[in-house]
């Protein structure tokens, strides 16, 4: 804890280990007239009154752009490590990647785990006889559809 030179108030220090990322989050204030606000009493209030939001666009895996709008309603709204913060499942496009991540990992861990499909994918001809089995159960499922 560390006075505040203007208040004398306690204030805690950043871990070392964390990062404090400052930014303007909304684009529509001017900068030469900030607004004078004196009805907000804690931060609930302050996310209630300003309603932070930010437009970012993504590159995805194939190298295009896709634009969204972050909307922040809370501290933990900017937070995405830890499984404590909303930041990736508020984004349809972050929750979409962690979804892929997710689902090619447990993929690997099952290649891995499974020596029969490790002997199969090691042999060219084996791999190609797999892929083309798999593809023609894909080109099922979306025919089903």
């Amino acid at each position: 804890m560390a006075p505040d030179e203007e208040s004398n108030a306690k204030v805690s220090l950043i871990d070392q280990n964390k990062t404090l990322m400052i930014d303007q989050y909304t684009t529509d204030v001017d900068s030469g007239n900030p607004e004078l606000v004196e009805d907000i009493q804690n931060i609930e209030d302050a996310f209630a009154h300003f309603k932070p939001k930010v437009d970012v666009t993504f590159t995805d895996a194939d190298g295009g752009s896709v634009d969204e709008t972050l909307k922040f309603g809370e501290i933990r709204d900017f937070e995405a490590a830890g499984g404590k913060g909303r930041l990736v499942e508020n984004s349809p496009f972050l929750s979409g990647t962690k979804m892929k991540i997710e689902t090619n990992a447990k993929i690997r861990k099952s290649i891995e785990q499974n020596r029969k499909l490790r002997d199969i994918l090691k042999e060219a001809g084996s791999r190609d006889e797999l892929k083309a089995m798999l593809q023609g159960m894909l080109d099922e499922l979306q025919g089903a559809e």
